[in-house]
């Protein structure tokens, strides 16, 4: 070898990256047929758990309006922009007691209407 060639492993290396590129790019991706197919979960809702998931919402959309302002604001605060406790209790101005209080009975009042529904 002379001085300016690279040494034998290295060139092997490089020989076997060549060849595994080489086949990678030459694999095609086999197309399904009906067996296999049929075999794999759709991860779709079908139209039964898309109107569940519907109504749910829409449950839980008029149950939260039918709660009092102040109950609807600590859980619109907690739930949906998810602030602490202490966060709650800056932004309305009112103790951490006073808003886990209102959360309790908010999450009462929620499930009452929930269940009547």
């Amino acid at each position: 070898m002379g001085s300016g060639s690279p040494p034998p492993y290295s060139l092997a290396w490089w020989r076997s990256r060549h060849k595994a590129l080489s086949a990678r790019r030459r694999r095609v991706d086999a197309e399904l047929d009906a067996p296999i197919a049929s075999t794999i979960a759709d991860p779709g809702d079908d139209p039964e758990v898309a109107l569940q998931k519907k109504n749910r919402g829409e449950l839980l959309r008029n149950s939260l309006a039918s709660l009092s302002p102040e109950h609807g604001e600590v859980i619109d605060l907690v739930y949906y922009h998810g602030k602490s406790v202490k966060e709650v209790a800056d932004i309305v101005g009112v103790g951490e007691a006073t808003v886990k209080t209102r959360m309790f009975y908010a999450r009462k009042k929620l499930a009452d209407v929930c269940t009547e529904n």
